[in-house]
């Protein structure tokens, strides 16, 4: 097969995030994406340049030049094709937006099954193995009513409280996203669940995720990894039970540092196996003894993500504001075909209407161009996104972005 023919089969945009990933990990991705404005921009850069950032010695200068690394990702995004698993770059509106306000979000996130924009109304929910009674009780009390309500339940597939939380969902027709610590091509772990992740992907009630290459063999060393996502994914993260010494922990940690909501179910102080829920309690954490516990706890953030979820389904989208001193203008679909586009005052918006006034541009091209104006990524992409749902822009495929009624 020619190289032409190669460049065919996959995205150049993913091929170039994807590579920047295996070459770097999230913390050094980031400093550069910071740097440079986009994986290709990172690519075209001189050593000298590259050596600038802070993190990016010989040996990393070294992998991010390596031909062996390209590819790499090229067999990557070839076999993720060959197993129907969606590689979402960083800046990809279907990236978990929660998960990008990471401080180092992983760079790619790889998907099997669909996310839907209710999704941003995710709540983690995790525990022990081997969950007493009361553990599972609690998963109904809590759980249940939470999924039938809209709530998004986020585990990790794991056996106990994990699975308990997934079926839960799925029993009350809910959604469940199933975080794994092991690449999408591999036969799930624990084999005894792989017909749970078939029913949540079969009856399209969620996703399976993660940060890991498609035939990455599940092991103990990529389950800290796999709960610092299941947090990131998620607005807050409930405790069902939880020892002292309890891998549970560790996601509750992830969530506390990424400023999220730690909840914990109060349990029996003679228990051991109870000791890591009551001294989470002690530290800090919200006490949950039910599904309004959680909604209260939780209510300004849903209160956010509903009023954009009602902004993405049209139902309440602002209007542009008028230009200073002028009457209000036309919608912008309206504005757009009755001659040229009034711009909001925002000058980040302005900027990148501006380079859109030419042609329709690749996303990273727009973030190369808006990071030479001192523009970071997220900002970028954040306001993006708020000009497609405003009416302004329109996404085509490829991930170009061009004016609406162009």
């Amino acid at each position: 097969m020619s190289q032409t023919a190669h460049d065919s089969a996959v995205d150049a945009a993913v091929l170039s995030w994807l590579r920047l990933a295996l070459a770097t990990g999230p913390v050094l991705g980031r400093r550069l994406l910071d740097a440079f404005g986009s994986p290709a921009a990172v690519f075209s850069a001189s050593a000298a340049e590259l050596q600038r950032v802070e993190g990016l010695g010989p040996t990393r200068l070294a992998r991010l030049r390596d031909a062996d690394v390209e590819a790499a990702a090229r067999r990557e995004c070839e076999r993720a094709r060959a197993v129907d698993v969606k590689l979402v770059p960083l800046d990809d509106p279907g990236y978990p937006p929660h998960l990008r306000r990471l401080e180092s979000p992983p760079l790619v996130v790889w998907r099997r099954g669909g996310l839907i924009p209710a999704d941003r109304m995710a709540i983690a929910v995790v525990g022990p193995r081997q969950p007493s009674v009361y553990a599972r009780q609690m998963v109904d009390r809590i759980v249940r009513p939470l999924a039938a309500q809209g709530i998004t339940i986020v585990s990790g597939m794991a056996y106990g409280i994990d699975a308990e939380a997934h079926r839960a969902a799925l029993e009350v027709g809910g959604r469940t996203l199933a975080v794994l610590g092991q690449g999408l091509a591999t036969p799930i772990y624990p084999r005894a669940h792989a017909p749970l992740a078939a029913e949540i992907l079969d009856r399209r009630r969620g996703a399976l995720l993660s940060v890991l290459p498609c035939d990455t063999e599940p092991s103990p060393g990529h389950f800290p990894l796999r709960n610092e996502i299941i947090a990131g994914v998620s607005l807050g993260v409930l405790v069902i039970e939880a020892g002292a010494a309890s891998g549970t922990l560790i996601t509750a940690r992830h969530a506390a540092a990424a400023n999220r909501p730690v909840m914990a179910c109060p349990a029996d102080a003679t228990r051991r196996a109870a000791e890591g829920s009551n001294r989470l309690i002690r530290d800090g954490a919200v006490l949950v003894r039910s599904a309004d516990d959680v909604l209260e706890t939780l209510a300004n953030d849903l209160r956010h993500e509903m009023e954009e979820l009602g902004v993405r389904a049209g139902q309440a989208a602002p209007a542009p504001e008028p230009e200073a001193g002028g009457a209000e203008g036309p919608p912008p679909a309206e504005a757009a075909a009755a001659g040229p586009l009034p711009r909001p005052k925002d000058p980040l918006a302005r900027l990148i209407l501006a380079q859109l006034n030419e042609e329709p541009l690749p996303t990273d091209a727009l973030l190369e161009r808006c990071a030479r104006q001192g523009h970071g990524m997220p900002a970028v992409l954040e306001r993006l996104l708020q000009l497609e749902i405003d009416g302004w822009l329109l996404q085509l495929p490829g991930r170009l972005y061009t004016l609406k009624g162009r």
